[in-house]
């Protein structure tokens, strides 16, 4: 199944306010921004991956308090993964989008962008609070996990902050578990990162089982499609890679 485009959005700071940008402002478009590239991570920047789960604020918590000095210039990376549109919602079920308008498709889309300013708005609020400079990166994609290893391996993240329940905790250190974090540690991708996994607010070490791992080639790719006008908000694509048959 062909994978859409993924979309990457940075916020900036505004005036001297860290972090404050209101939501509702954020344009969801396949590329806005002044400079066209998204730099690789700088060797203190911190990226923390939120969700719907209350780890995910656990997690954040954490990285505020223990990774980010006072009166530092680290910046810090909310990376939210949230899933590929293959269907809408329709009065008799669902159709599938390639079957939807143009209206319907835009009118779905528009409720899934406002929901997701409503849920990284109580973590972008977490990082005002503590007066750190924020972005948000943003990546569509049916794969969590892989889709944040392709990101270490593409933006060059050294530190990676992960939040895990209390139940997927205890079945990591069985190695019976299955969760994102779990997926991550043991990836190769965490051999270039430091992945710290936070479970009730302290860090948790996951046991990585003794194989033969071969590095995996990134799914998705660094694709800007074009530069428009100055805009306190920058976007760039992520797109898999076109194969020829």
């Amino acid at each position: 199944m062909q994978r859409r485009i993924n979309e990457i959005e940075e916020e900036e700071e505004e005036d001297e306010d860290y972090g404050r940008t209101s939501l509702e402002t954020v344009p969801e478009s396949p590329f806005e921004g002044t400079s066209g590239t998204v730099s690789l991570s700088g060797e203190d920047d911190v990226y923390v991956g939120v969700g719907k789960g209350d780890s995910s604020m656990v997690a954040l918590r954490w990285a505020l308090d223990n990774l980010i000095p006072s009166s530092s210039s680290t910046l810090v990376f909310l990376i939210h993964v949230f899933p590929e549109t293959h269907f809408i919602p329709y009065p008799l079920g669902r159709i599938a989008r390639e079957q939807a308008s143009e209206e319907q498709l835009e009118a779905f889309m528009s409720q899934e962008r406002e929901k997701r300013r409503t849920l990284l708005s109580k973590f972008l609020q977490a990082c005002s609070a503590s007066k750190v400079k924020v972005e948000t990166v943003l990546v569509e994609s049916d794969s969590v996990a892989k889709a944040i290893q392709d990101l270490i391996t593409i933006l060059n993240i050294k530190k990676l902050v992960l939040g895990i329940d209390k139940s997927n905790a205890k079945k990591a250190k069985l190695l019976k578990g299955n969760s994102v974090a779990e997926q991550i540690v043991r990836s190769s991708a965490a051999e270039t990162c430091e992945v710290k996994v936070i479970c009730q607010g302290k860090k948790i070490e996951i046991e990585k089982p003794v194989t033969e791992r071969t590095p995996s080639k990134p799914s998705i790719q660094l694709q800007p499609e074009k530069d428009q006008s100055n805009d306190p908000f920058g976007w760039v694509c992520f797109s898999k890679p076109k194969t020829t048959s």
